[in-house]
């Protein structure tokens, strides 16, 4: 039972799906041919370094970034001395952890984010992930590379978080593996991306809270090939960080499957309310093993 009294059912392919009455029709196939061609061409139609993503104004140099100075100052960053020292959510006091992590066992090591996601921030990524605008992941990237540069993670493998092969074929992409290989085009690497999977379809998040949504993603993942990320240190890649928990359930598999520690980045991180500290069996990570790591 899905939320709202929403039935769902398990088809051939062990994959759960809302039942054709509960839910809007899915994009007939011309749709999704029309949805992968625009993908896949998009890179063509919009070239880098000629306008702003956000404001569509000539960019007046050709530098890294593919925002303007004006647009830039509308994104609000997230300073590592004031995110939360696990998931890297913003804080407005002195606290050290944000609520959802005093609230549960995190599986990951540590997370962090980019930017907040609000205002133009949530804009470009709504862009990336339902307008299909697959080249807003090259734009974003650079600042995933600039985050993990300064904070000096060391790695093996680079991960994209897993969607499901249902949403993947309506959008014609997965955001977060677009901007994984992004990140590893700047860092001169590759990424392993048919390590982790999603192996059946859930509901759609919005509205749920950490909890409902750790239960809906309870079993939804896995390792196609362990030996592949035992004993390693694996770099997460997603666009946003909400309560924590997609990160957190994807982290639990990798580490099932042997992976030794799970570092998670995201382009941003939803806001966090009622921030506190948290007692202190629930946190294994210590100030000092942050900043170490």
């Amino acid at each position: 039972m899905g939320k709202s009294g929403q039935k769902f059912e398990i088809d051939s392919d062990y994959q759960v799906k809302a039942c054709a009455d509960k839910v809007p029709n899915k994009p007939n196939s011309f749709v999704i041919f029309l949805r992968r061609v625009g993908a896949t061409l998009s890179n063509m139609l919009f070239p880098a370094h000629i306008k702003c993503v956000i404001c569509d104004h000539d960019l007046k140099t050709v530098g890294k970034y593919e925002i303007c100075d004006d647009c830039m100052r509308l994104l609000q960053k997230i300073p590592d001395e004031h995110c939360c020292e696990r998931c890297g959510a913003k804080l407005s006091g002195e606290e050290r952890y944000c609520f959802n992590c005093q609230q549960d066992e995190r599986y990951f090591d540590i997370a962090r984010s980019c930017f907040v996601y609000d205002g133009e921030m949530r804009k470009l990524i709504h862009q990336l992930k339902f307008s299909n605008k697959p080249y807003l992941a090259r734009a974003l990237a650079p600042f995933l590379y600039d985050k993990l540069v300064s904070l000096g993670w060391k790695y093996d493998k680079i991960i994209p978080v897993p969607i499901s092969k249902s949403r993947q074929k309506s959008r014609g992409y997965n955001q977060s593996l677009l901007l994984a290989r992004e990140l590893a085009k700047l860092m001169d690497t590759t990424v392993s991306c048919d390590v982790l999977i999603k192996t059946r379809e859930t509901i759609d998040q919005v509205g749920l809270n950490y909890i409902e949504r750790k239960k809906n993603l309870q079993g939804s993942f896995d390792v196609v090939n362990k030996y592949l990320v035992r004993g390693k240190d694996v770099l997460l890649i997603d666009d946003v960080m909400t309560t924590g928990a997609t990160a957190s359930s994807c982290a639990n598999t990798l580490k099932k499957a042997g992976a030794n520690r799970v570092f998670v980045l995201t382009v941003a991180h939803g806001v966090v309310k009622l921030p506190t500290i948290p007692p202190t069996n629930t946190l294994k990570l210590s100030k000092k093993h942050a900043t170490d790591i």
